[in-house]
């Protein structure tokens, strides 16, 4: 009897795994696609493919890849923040010391709005969603541009990563099915 019931059963779940295989390569074909379409338009595409396979799960949706794309925005914006309040505190004169205020504030507000983006994407409200998200761009510009020579590698590396998370939270969120 268990060799009839093996027999049988045996191939239909052979077919019903390879059919879940299928299924969850095409998955994931999918979601590297959604991945790829977005990281084709940033600065630094293996960055971006490199950070979405970290901090996230399949499947990938619209809605979690922005979420995480804000959240790694964020932490990314407070990381730097903070390496701009040292810079500014270790800078040697008071014009070093201006051009690291300017990025203060601007990281600062831009932490602020990715907050704000993270709770609208939350309930759902996607105006002030897309409208916080647009202003965050301009203020990585603007403290790269007040530093112009000043600046350092590492502060060039930083916001270049900052100014990728940013887009990438922009055009995933364009991809969201309001």
């Amino acid at each position: 009897m268990a060799s009839l019931f093996t027999s049988y059963f045996l191939p239909l779940v052979l077919v019903a795994n390879i059919f879940n295989f299928q299924t969850s390569l095409c998955d994931i074909s999918a979601d590297e696609a959604l991945i790829a379409g977005i990281c084709r338009q940033v600065q630094d595409p293996p960055f971006c493919l490199t950070t979405f396979r970290q901090i996230l799960a399949h499947p990938y949706v619209p809605e979690e890849v922005t979420r995480a794309a804000i959240a790694q925005s964020l932490q990314n914006a407070n990381n730097n923040h903070a390496f701009i309040v040292a810079a500014k505190a270790a800078a040697k004169d008071k014009e070093t010391q201006d051009l690291y205020a300017i990025c203060d504030v601007g990281y600062g507000l831009m932490i602020t709005f990715l907050q704000d983006a993270a709770q609208s994407l939350a309930h759902k409200n996607y105006v002030p969603l897309e409208n916080d998200l647009s202003k965050c761009p301009r203020f990585v510009s603007d403290c790269q541009n007040a530093l112009g020579s000043k600046t350092t590698p590492e502060m060039l590396d930083r916001s270049r990563k900052q100014f990728d998370l940013v887009i990438m939270s922009q055009i995933a969120e364009g991809l969201i099915k309001k």
